[in-house]
């Protein structure tokens, strides 16, 4: 099912020149009055034009204090009254995106959110504002490029064995949101890279665990049963999501997600007894194999002063499924019947693989480099079933 959310933004102003100005370079100058809006769109456009500047130069150093953030601010809203509702609101569940320039973006909750929808947290407005939380797998919003804080992924839900949300971007300072977790072998959420100049990376979601053979709502490799009743494989456990890139002048990266364990494999089946001297008993079959773990993320990187961020754990592999019993060769009336093999033991799940350690990040202007992650470490081995029993011969 898609999102709920519905990106206002982007609706709002197609291909204008605020779309890829983000991190253009430009000099911060003072927000300018154009004239009076004659209507709406025209109010809309007026404003933007005021604010231009200002969004074009996020990438420069200075604060926002420096650059009369608020004083802009309050000069837009004193000559945009007849469109204050687009431009400062913040976000509701209809539509969870706040006002283009000013606002906080809208957090969904199990209220505002059904079991059933994926819903993204609303973004900040373009100024200033806090992105939402996402629900049920959904990402969470990018926060104001001078104010505000990022919104975390969501979760998956259970009724999804989805992916987790990825977390929402700071502006030019903060820190990043935190990737969801994934559910029944779905991958974790990434985390949103932290502010542009400062602010550390957030952290990547864990993966969901591989669900064991047979069991209601598997997800990943699921399990199933062959025509000749082999036990069904566990499902794979989910990848961990990565974590989000530091600050461009100081920051950490953030930590990449554990992946998740692998599921059981199911048990073989019990070989047939022996039926008189007409059917001799029937080997057992073979168990399911264990599901993979899941790859852990890869830390974040910090390319200013900072370390960058730990790789996440592998999965543990799933355990195999036993064997089954072979059946009993029959009694009296001549020679028995030959008794049924053991059943083989289910294969040991793979190892889940290590996370990748990330690159050190470059020296800042002050400070030294920031330490490369640490790689995730490898998953134990899924264990073998074991062997079924064999049949007993048949009574002489």
């Amino acid at each position: 099912m898609s999102p709920t959310r519905r990106r206002g933004l982007a609706a709002a102003l197609g291909a204008s020149a605020l779309a890829g100005a983000a991190l253009t370079a430009a000099p911060a100058v003072a927000a300018v009055d154009t004239g009076p809006a004659q209507s709406k769109a025209a109010c809309v456009e007026h404003a933007m034009d005021m604010a231009r500047p200002l969004i074009r130069s996020v990438s420069k150093p200075g604060s926002a204090r420096a650059r009369g953030i608020n004083q802009a601010i309050e000069r837009i809203r004193s000559k945009s009254t007849e469109c204050s509702d687009v431009l400062f609101r913040d976000g509701t569940a209809d539509t969870p995106d706040a006002g283009l320039l000013v606002g906080k973006g809208f957090s969904y909750t199990g209220e505002s959110c059904s079991a059933d929808e994926v819903c993204d947290g609303g973004d900040g407005g373009a100024l200033r504002g806090d992105g939402g939380d996402g629900l049920n797998g959904g990402n969470g919003g990018d926060a104001g490029w001078y104010g505000g804080t990022a919104g975390d992924g969501g979760n998956a839900g259970l009724l999804f064995g989805g992916n987790g949300g990825d977390g929402g971007r700071a502006g030019r300072f903060g820190n990043g949101g935190n990737g969801g977790d994934g559910a029944l072998g779905g991958a974790g959420g990434n985390g949103g890279a932290g502010g542009l100049l400062r602010g550390n990376g957030g952290n990547g979601g864990n993966g969901g665990d591989g669900g064991d053979a047979g069991a209601a709502g598997n997800a990943g490799a699921a399990g199933f049963t062959d025509p000749g009743n082999r036990g069904g494989d566990g499902g794979n456990g989910g990848a961990g999501g990565n974590g989000g890139r530091g600050g461009l002048l100081s920051g950490n990266g953030g930590n990449g997600g554990a992946g998740g364990n692998g599921g059981a494999g199911e048990h073989g089946q019990h070989g047939a007894h022996a039926i008189g001297n007409v059917l001799a008993g029937e080997h057992g079959q073979h168990g399911g194999y264990g599901g993979r773990g899941g790859v852990g993320g890869n830390g974040g990187v910090s390319p200013g002063v900072g370390v960058d961020g730990y790789g996440g754990a592998g999965g543990n592999g799933g355990v195999g499924g036993n064997g089954g019993n072979g059946g009993n060769g029959s009694t009296g009336g001549g020679a028995g019947a030959v008794g049924g093999n053991g059943g083989n033991g289910g294969n040991g799940g793979a190892a889940g693989l290590g996370g990748t350690g990330s690159v050190g990040g470059n020296a800042g202007s002050v400070g030294a480099g920031g330490t490369g992650g640490a790689g995730g470490a490898g998953a134990v081995p899924g264990v073998g079933g074991n062997g079924g029993n064999g049949g007993n011969g048949g009574a002489g």
